[in-house]
C-alpha cells in the first residue's frame, strides 16, 4: 500500500466526507469558472432577498488551488484527531452546523 492510500485510509468518515465535497466544488470551479459573486457570503443579499444558501456555498468554495490545498490539509489533520476524540456523528453535525451558526 502506497504512503497517499494509507494517509487516506485513516480519515475519518466525516472529515473525508467534507474533504472530499470541498474539492469536488473545486473540481467544478475549475471546470466551469462560475461567477463567485453568486456563491459567496453577502449579509445584505441574505437578510434582504433571502439567499440562504450562501451560508452553505460561502464554506463550499475556495478562491485558489493554495486556498484549497491548505484548508483540506488543516481540515485532514484537525478535523481527524478531533473526529476521532467526539466521534462521527458530532463531527458531521459540526462540520452541517458550524457555518450557519457562525
Amino acid at each position: 500500500m502506497s504512503r497517499a492510500a494509507e494517509t487516506l485510509s485513516k480519515i475519518p468518515l466525516a472529515t473525508f466526507s467534507i474533504i472530499a465535497i470541498c474539492c469536488l466544488v473545486y473540481i467544478y470551479q475549475f471546470l466551469f469558472d462560475p461567477n463567485l459573486q453568486q456563491f459567496t457570503m453577502c449579509p445584505r443579499l441574505v437578510i434582504y432577498l433571502n439567499e440562504y444558501y450562501r451560508f452553505i456555498t460561502s464554506s463550499l468554495f475556495h478562491g485558489s488551488m493554495m486556498h484549497i490545498g491548505m484548508n483540506m490539509m488543516s481540515t485532514m489533520a484537525i478535523g481527524s484527531s478531533l473526529e476521532k476524540q467526539v466521534g462521527s456523528f458530532t463531527m458531521g453535525f459540526t462540520i452541517l452546523w458550524g457555518p450557519i451558526c457562525c
